[in-house]
C-alpha cells in the first residue's frame, strides 16, 4: 500500500484551496520559474536548474516514479507551488517538501497541502512515519513541520554539500502514524 502507484491513484487530492496533481508535460514553462529562480532555490540542495535539467525534471515528474508533485489553485487553476512526497530510505517512511512561489508565501498553503498528504500517507497508505528536513537558517519551513504535527528529531552538522564547497546543517522533523491517530 505505500508504494509510489498506491499513491499515485490518490491523485487528484483537493483541500479547501488547493489541488495536488501529477505534473505533467504541459506545465514546463509554467513551472521554470520554480526550477531557474535561485532565491527560490536558495534552500534546495540541488540548486538551479538549466533548461535541459527542468526538461528532464518535468519528464521525470511526469513519469509513473515522480516524487514531486503540483500544488495549484483549486478554483482559478494557477500554480502555486510543488509538494515533494515520496519513499524515505526505510519502508513504509515517506518524505515530505513543499516549495512555494513567492505571491503565495505565507498564506498557509505549504501547510494545507502538508497535512492533506499526511492524511493520505497515514490514513489511505498505512505509512508508519512521514519525515521532512530544512536548514537552520529556514525557519519558516520548520514552522510548517511544526504547524502539521512533525516534532524536531534531530540536526544533522554539515551533512549537505553547498555547490560553493561550504556545507549546510539539516535540521530533520518526523510524525508517526501513532502520533497523527491520537492528534486526530
Amino acid at each position: 500500500m505505500s508504494d509510489i502507484s498506491s499513491f499515485l491513484k490518490c491523485l487528484p487530492l483537493e483541500t479547501d484551496r488547493l489541488r495536488i496533481r501529477q505534473y505533467r508535460m504541459t506545465d514546463h514553462d509554467k513551472t521554470l520559474q520554480m526550477s531557474q529562480d535561485p532565491m527560490l532555490r536558495k534552500w534546495i540542495p540541488s540548486g538551479v536548474y538549466g533548461d535541459e535539467e527542468h526538461k528532464e525534471y518535468v519528464l521525470q515528474s511526469s513519469s509513473d516514479s515522480p516524487k514531486d508533485f503540483i500544488l495549484e489553485d483549486r478554483i482559478t487553476g494557477c500554480i502555486v507551488g510543488e509538494m515533494t512526497f515520496h519513499l524515505w530510505f526505510v519502508e513504509r517512511t515517506w518524505e515530505i517538501g513543499w516549495l512555494i512561489l513567492p505571491p503565495y508565501q505565507g498564506k498557509g498553503y505549504a501547510s494545507e497541502a502538508a497535512k492533506e498528504l499526511i492524511n493520505v500517507g497515514f490514513g489511505v497508505m498505512e505509512l508508519h512515519r512521514i519525515i521532512a528536513t530544512a536548514q537552520p537558517e529556514n525557519p519558516a519551513s520548520s514552522r510548517v513541520m511544526e504547524k502539521v504535527g512533525m516534532r524536531r528529531e534531530g540536526l544533522f552538522k554539515q551533512c549537505i554539500p553547498r555547490p560553493d564547497g561550504t556545507w549546510w546543517d539539516e535540521v530533520l522533523y518526523a510524525v508517526l502514524a501513532e502520533e497523527w491517530k491520537a492528534a486526530g
